[in-house]
């Protein structure tokens, strides 16, 4: 009985920048308003979205398959930036969630971090809805 109550704890309090056991990171990060984190993580078959409080527990939570409801969109190998994104659909919105570095910033020590991530949000027939930017300095990329 413990232990399941211990389980459920965790899952309940679970901060919105850590990853599931199993799962690295793709993007973590804060948001550039506000007290808000976000934290994108994957295994080989599922990946998984938080966003809310810094340190808290997410305003919003989702695991998905890669396949069935997560999508994965690679770098193309081309530019001067290397990007990648992971879409997340819940219902009619998709959570588009894009990673980068600027390849020739990230080599001059006299340039600041080029690193940069977000999220846009999507509606079904109403297009962009938000577009959240993570706070410069605080990227954490795992390319």
């Amino acid at each position: 009985m413990r232990g399941w109550i211990a389980a459920l704890v965790s899952i309940i309090a679970y901060p919105a920048t850590a990853c599931p056991e199993g799962q690295t990171a793709f993007l973590t990060c804060d948001m550039e308003r506000g007290s808000k984190a976000l934290s994108v993580c994957r295994s080989e078959t599922e990946v998984s979205y938080r966003f809310g409080p810094k340190g808290g527990t997410p305003e919003l939570a989702l695991t998905r398959p890669i396949g069935d409801g997560a999508e994965l969109v690679p770098w193309p190998g081309i530019g001067r930036t290397i990007w990648e994104a992971v879409r997340l659909r819940n219902n009619a919105v998709i959570y588009e969630v894009y990673a980068g570095f600027d390849k020739f910033d990230a080599v001059d020590d006299s340039k600041p971090d080029s690193r940069f991530g977000g999220v846009v949000v999507l509606q079904d027939g109403k297009g962009e809805i938000a577009h959240l930017k993570c706070r410069a300095g605080t990227v954490n990329y795992s390319f």
